[in-house]
């Protein structure tokens, strides 16, 4: 904690990253400094259930709930075509690209190409929050795409993880009509606990602000957890919770509106950091480090990379920014803003143990 707050002082006057890079940094120092045993603590390994069912549902409410669905209406549609079509995209290039350089069959490169070509709104939403010049528009395409792919990815990644991992024959059609009801039927549990908590509000008023953070908390896990054991993303119905709860939800006492806004600033920042210290110190102890060289860590860079430029590329003249045509600044920060992070480990952490090509995975993933 104390080291948090003189990387924030610091990276403010560096500006050379954000400081939740430096955060990263520091959690790679730890974890390299444990796996040579110059300290005497354990080390730390990433768990993907930790990531999915604790610190995801606290970080996708938080980024969306500073969403004013008015405004959002207005990057719906370049939000949903980077999520659908630009996943698609950059999910065949990557796959082509894995299938071509390590010779692994195409629909396991599928697989590979999907879980990499996640932005991940946890590292999309903490970077943002230091951009002061971007216009809220631009925040809200950014920030609303990397919500919206990571549920359509989850999605996709359940479907082809059936098709390659279960004996049983599935039929293309039926993957699709289960895609769908997927995506619609998670957006619309969300939307339904996201009324229930506003009507709750609305019956027990009161005047301490944590009472009223107790029902947001309790959105926030309850959207995801029913989800999760309906078989639906639960990241896109805590999406859809948070936005029907709203941006400015009926509390009438601007103190206690104002208290729960700050408290659910600070989750946010903790669980962020502590997400990217982790992702950090857990890189030495989960990636299989005889195989990373300087040509696999371009290799990686290269890849990922070059499937998010043709992504937007190829959707550039469908997208409009605050109705204007993309400009040549817009087109290179949506380029920069895919960021991946932690969401992506996770996935390929649920991956069977017995994979034969889950530690290659794996480590092109943490590269």
């Amino acid at each position: 904690l104390v080291c948090l707050n003189a990387l924030s002082f610091y990276s403010e006057r560096l500006m050379l990253f954000p400081s939740v890079i430096w955060v990263l940094f520091l959690g790679m120092l730890y974890g390299l400094m444990t796996h040579l045993g110059a300290l005497d603590l354990p080390e730390l390994r990433l768990d993907p259930n930790m990531i999915l069912f604790v610190l995801v549902p606290v970080l996708i409410f938080a980024a969306t709930k500073k969403m004013c669905l008015h405004l959002f209406r207005r990057v719906l549609r370049e939000s949903s075509i980077l999520a659908t079509a630009g996943i698609v995209i950059s999910m065949c290039f990557v796959a082509g690209f894995f299938h071509g350089i390590f010779n692994i069959p195409f629909i396991t490169a599928l697989l590979f190409g999907v879980i990499v070509s996640a932005t991940d709104p946890v590292a999309v939403s903490a970077i943002l929050q230091e951009a002061e010049d971007l216009s809220t528009a631009k925040k809200m395409l950014i920030e609303g795409e990397s919500i919206l792919n990571d549920g359509f990815v989850v999605a996709i990644f359940a479907t082809l993880a059936i098709m390659i991992f279960s004996t049983e024959e599935i039929s293309l059609a039926l993957i699709g009509g289960k895609l769908v009801i997927q995506i619609v039927g998670a957006l619309l549990l969300g939307i339904a606990l996201g009324r229930a908590a506003r009507f709750l509000l609305r019956i027990w008023p009161n005047e301490a602000p944590a009472l009223t953070v107790n029902i947001t908390i309790a959105l926030a896990f309850a959207s995801f957890l029913f989800a999760e054991t309906f078989h639906l993303p639960g990241i896109l119905a805590v999406f859809g919770a948070a936005l029907a709860f709203g941006y400015r939800p009926d509390v009438h006492n601007a103190r206690v509106q104002d208290a729960q806004e700050k408290i659910w600033d600070y989750l946010e920042y903790i669980v962020n950091n502590i997400l990217f210290f982790l992702l950090g110190a857990s890189f030495f102890s989960q990636a299989s480090l005889e195989i990373i060289t300087l040509s696999f860590v371009g290799l990686g860079v290269l890849m990922l990379f070059s499937s998010r430029l043709l992504a937007i590329s190829l959707l550039r003249p469908l997208l409009r920014i605050e109705k204007a045509k993309m400009t040549k600044q817009d087109f290179w920060i949506l380029n920069f803003a895919g960021s991946r992070g932690a969401i992506s480990i996770a996935l390929m952490l649920l991956l069977p143990n017995d994979f034969e090509y889950k530690s290659l995975f794996l480590t092109m993933t943490f590269v």
